[in-house]
């Protein structure tokens, strides 16, 4: 009877030890991919508490708006759900000499939809008049939809 129980023992043991190793494992994968699924990029130039200051810093960009967010007016350049059009939009404004913050926010699956045709198209081009033309549609639609 000893025997049983030192096997009944030694396998619950051997079976916790595999299903944390493995829950560890899936836990991490699991978080990296409905983090990435669920992120808005928003290419945050400037922070300001006068809305007309807001304003008047704007117009230095040829796509911008303004939105206010814990009671500060927040100006953007651009907004996008896509990793990728992230890392080229930072590169972009990095050659344009702007300075930026990357701000998160969560993605809602309406808010994808909309934007989705203008960020595949921005994904497609390289070219400063479409991206600019490209990002003042979606901050136009965030704006809309964010409301």
């Amino acid at each position: 009877m000893k025997t049983y129980g030192k096997l009944i023992i030694g396998a619950i043991l051997l079976g916790t030890i595999f299903a944390f190793l493995f829950y560890r494992d899936i836990k991490a994968e699991v978080n990296d991919i409905t983090n990435d699924a669920e992120k808005l990029y928003l290419f945050q130039v400037g922070v300001f508490a006068s809305e007309a200051n807001a304003l008047n810093y704007a117009q230095n960009f040829a796509s911008e708006a303004i939105i206010n967010i814990d009671e500060y007016y927040r100006v953007l350049t651009c907004v996008t759900p896509s990793k990728a059009n992230k890392e080229k939009l930072y590169n972009y404004y990095q050659k344009q000499k702007i300075n930026f913050y990357i701000k998160e926010l969560p993605l809602t699956t309406d808010m994808a939809d909309k934007l989705t045709k203008a960020d595949q198209l921005l994904a497609k081009t390289d070219a400063n008049a479409a991206i600019n033309e490209l990002c003042e549609e979606m901050l136009k639609t965030f704006v809309t939809y964010s409301k």
